[in-house]
């Protein structure tokens, strides 16, 4: 009799990863195919943000803490979006910007993928074709299409989302996903996940409700929560104290929200694969309403979700919750109203159509139970092994149609996304970092070594400071006959200079000004949104540098729960290794 071979567990999950590459690939390959064009949409400030750490790195040996080159300066490392920390930031110091955006979004795609497959599989309990359709239709929903061609790069961690839902069901009986869910949202909170954080407390908790009868388990729940909450916010420490620091210091000042979708655009936005920018009636672009996953699929979903049984009656309820939140402001005490009124950080949110991403994830699941129930039906009734052979690949058939049509609408909207000016690597930067731009493309500043004082990001508060521009020295004092000020050098992060005053003298810098300023001389303080540094009589070698004042705590926690972690998991498993023997 011949043995039968069976892939190791190594084997198979190196296996799905291939398969979740290989179609991301595909999926991104106009991205690919167009390089060295860059992205455009929004995805020039998040390509300039790339290129001022790699420079703060690379020719000035700095950690990217701060960006000299946008908005006459602002936080870099504290930025709430920026994802700098996280591992897939790593390789921009040897690839570059334009590169590491491409496998950011490739990577991610794939992770979706392998995310999906896990809630699919383990979860769900579907065959290894229903999770394929489950997952490709996830990996590549309109959602992501449309955000992440269009420059929303930080959207790419929405892509975890089942794989949060899959730790946290199962994390009251093993705490070991309790912890694997924490580490996950540690990585988001280093992704720069202002939004996706938030959306998961929200679907989680909605899910938390499925399950808290009978009351005994509801124990168990609170410690996994405890535990969940206590490894993101030790292992997220480095990026998250001074991010809540930053969020606490400034007011992002988001414009009223009353944004509604209206039933005909609900109608549309899973099922429509194209639309003019604007949309009659809706204050966005068609960009943050299209969630295309197409009539097979949406088909698939609603028959999935209509023979999914009790057991999986939480799908229907996260369904409607995503679909009710997704909707907006259609009424005073609208849910989605209640959150933007009362509830942080949804102050400072907008556009409640994103929703929509928590919506694409229940139906892609959906899809692959259509597909496993449908084959179950297609067996009991079949009058023989040939009829049912030919229901089950033509069931399975129809999904990967569906699936490929998902594909496609992504595929479209990549080809026109990424036709933006390729970087110039034969620009010679300026011996000194000053402002004033002779570049013809903002995201080759960095690379010139010029700043500039127009602004393109959200978190440039200290725009309009009464810079100065041109090769001049960057610092000065503010009475000339009190002081004289030599000898200038500046970094992304530092300034020093040579100072003799014969008497207390303010000292101005060609900086905007945050509270991570500090000097080793005097006090750094703010003057109409610039930094200045007072300093006393006398000789000064005075040094100024930007260093979020909880940075230093929250490299050291992030330690402590790295290791804790890692240590709580050897531990668990080998007690639960114990307990089976």
């Amino acid at each position: 009799m011949q043995q039968r071979f069976v892939a190791s567990p190594l084997v198979r999950w190196l296996g799905l990863f291939a398969l979740a590459f290989a179609l991301s690939i595909f999926a991104w390959w106009p991205m690919l195919g167009a390089m060295p064009q860059t992205q455009g949409g929004d995805g020039p400030v998040f390509h300039k943000m790339f290129e001022a750490a790699r420079v703060s790195v690379v020719r000035y040996h700095e950690l990217p803490l701060w960006n000299p080159y946008e908005c006459g300066g602002l936080p870099l490392w504290d930025n709430p979006q920026a994802p700098f920390g996280a591992p897939l930031m790593w390789p921009l110091y040897f690839l570059g910007s334009n590169k590491t955006v491409a496998l950011w979004y490739v990577a991610h795609s794939a992770f979706g993928f392998v995310s999906m497959w896990l809630l699919a599989r383990r979860e769900l309990g579907q065959s290894r074709g229903a999770a394929f359709v489950a997952s490709g239709a996830w990996a590549f929903c309109g959602f992501f299409a449309n955000h992440l061609p269009g420059g929303h790069l930080v959207f790419a961690a929405f892509q975890y989302f089942p794989l949060g839902i899959y730790f946290w069901r199962q994390a009251d009986t093993d705490y070991r996903k309790a912890i694997g869910l924490g580490a996950l949202v540690a990585l988001m909170i280093y992704e720069g996940g202002v939004y996706p954080i938030p959306h998961l407390a929200v679907i989680l908790g909605v899910e938390t409700l499925t399950r808290v009868w009978p009351p005994r388990r509801l124990g168990r729940i609170v410690v996994a929560g405890v535990i969940v909450v206590a490894v993101a916010l030790t292992v997220g420490a480095a990026r998250f104290l001074p991010v809540v620091d930053q969020v606490r210091s400034h007011v992002r000042g988001v414009a009223v929200e009353n944004d509604a979708v209206h039933w005909g655009t609900m109608q549309d936005l899973f099922l429509l694969r194209t639309h003019e920018r604007f949309m009659p009636g809706q204050r966005y672009v068609w960009g943050e309403y299209g969630m295309y996953l197409g009539p097979i699929v949406v088909g698939l979903a609603l028959v999935g979700l209509l023979l999914a049984g009790v057991r999986r009656a939480w799908l229907w309820v996260l369904l409607v919750v995503s679909l009710v939140l997704m909707a907006g402001d259609y009424a005073p005490k609208a849910p989605w109203t209640v959150l933007r009124a009362h509830v942080f950080p949804f102050k400072d949110m907008r556009v409640p159509s994103r929703f929509g991403l928590e919506a694409s994830m229940i139906l892609a699941a959906a899809a692959g139970l259509a597909v496993d129930r449908l084959t179950a039906l297609a067996r009991k009734v079949a009058r023989s092994l040939d009829v049912f052979d030919a229901v089950r690949v033509g069931i399975l058939g129809l999904a990967l149609v569906g699936v490929g049509d998902v594909i496609s609408v992504g595929l479209d909207v990549a080809s026109v996304s990424f036709g933006g000016q390729p970087e110039d690597p034969t620009i010679k930067p300026s011996p000194q970092l000053y402002i004033g731009s002779r570049a013809p493309n903002m995201i080759d500043g960095p690379r010139e070594n010029l700043a500039r004082t127009t602004c393109w990001e959200e978190w440039g508060f200290g725009v309009g400071a009464p810079l100065w521009e041109g090769d001049v020295p960057q610092a000065r004092a503010s009475d000339p006959a009190a002081a004289t000020v030599e000898n200038v050098v500046r970094t992304p992060n530092t300034f020093t200079a040579d100072v003799t005053a014969s008497a207390p003298t303010r000292i101005v810098f060609n900086s905007a000004y945050d509270k991570g300023w500090r000097s080793d001389v005097g006090v750094a303080l703010e003057q109409d949104k610039q930094l200045v540094v007072d300093v006393p009589a006398g000789k000064h070698h005075l040094k100024v540098r930007y260093r979020p004042k909880t940075f230093g705590l929250g490299v050291a926690l992030t330690a402590l729960g790295t290791v804790g972690s890692i240590a709580a998991v050897v531990w668990l498993t080998r007690r639960r290794r114990l307990r089976k023997t």
